[in-house]
């Protein structure tokens, strides 16, 4: 009877199954180990971008904070300026009102119309003055109710003159001086004159 001993054989193949799985295994540990480095280098590529584009994006940030705050400072500058010049124009407006007003008032007199009183108080007006008639004395009054400066034109009172005044109409009118009028209004636009009459001619 001849026997064969196999031993050597099956451990031969158990070493080259073995070896075999020792070189899978590696090239899977290999190829893994290989993925995790790949992975890290692109995370570490990406992050050093992103860390660069935050740089960018502070610098244009403060780039722009100075900005914002060169406009602010602008703004204050022109409030400032503006608060300025309302002041210079109240204060020459106040010191040209008379003046308009009066000028106002002279080329409203008719010519055939003399004032012969005049008082202002408080911003309340009065005149007295002689007119040949009527008709006169109520286109003076169209004529300064037409007038920025004044408003609530009134006819107080009007008498027949006297002595050599006898064939001339005394009046008497009462108005609102306005010295720092509303920027000025297009006639079209402008409201009907307000000429009231208090008290009818006296005879």
């Amino acid at each position: 009877m001849i026997r064969v001993n196999l031993l050597p054989i099956k451990a031969l193949q158990a070493e080259v199954t073995r070896r075999r799985e020792v070189i899978i295994g590696s090239s899977v540990l290999g190829s893994l180990a290989a993925l995790l480095i790949g992975a890290h280098m692109y995370q570490a590529h990406e992050l050093s971008q992103l860390q660069n584009e935050l740089s960018g994006l502070r610098s244009e940030l403060q780039s722009l904070n100075l900005k914002v705050k060169e406009v602010g400072d602008l703004q204050n500058k022109i409030k400032d300026f503006r608060s300025k010049n309302k002041i210079i124009e109240d204060l020459n407006r106040k010191k040209s009102g008379p003046v308009l007003v009066m000028e106002s008032l002279s080329s409203a007199i008719p010519a055939s119309l003399w004032l012969t009183d005049f008082k202002e108080s408080a911003g309340s007006l009065t005149m007295n003055g002689l007119a040949i008639d009527n008709q006169t004395i109520a286109d003076f009054m169209k004529a300064i109710a037409r007038s920025k400066y004044f408003t609530n034109v009134e006819l107080v009172e009007t008498t027949q003159g006297a002595g050599q005044s006898a064939a001339l109409k005394k009046f008497a009118l009462k108005t609102t001086v306005v010295y720092r009028p509303p920027e000025s209004i297009p006639a079209s636009s402008k409201p009907a004159p307000n000429v009231a009459v208090k008290k009818e001619e006296k005879h």
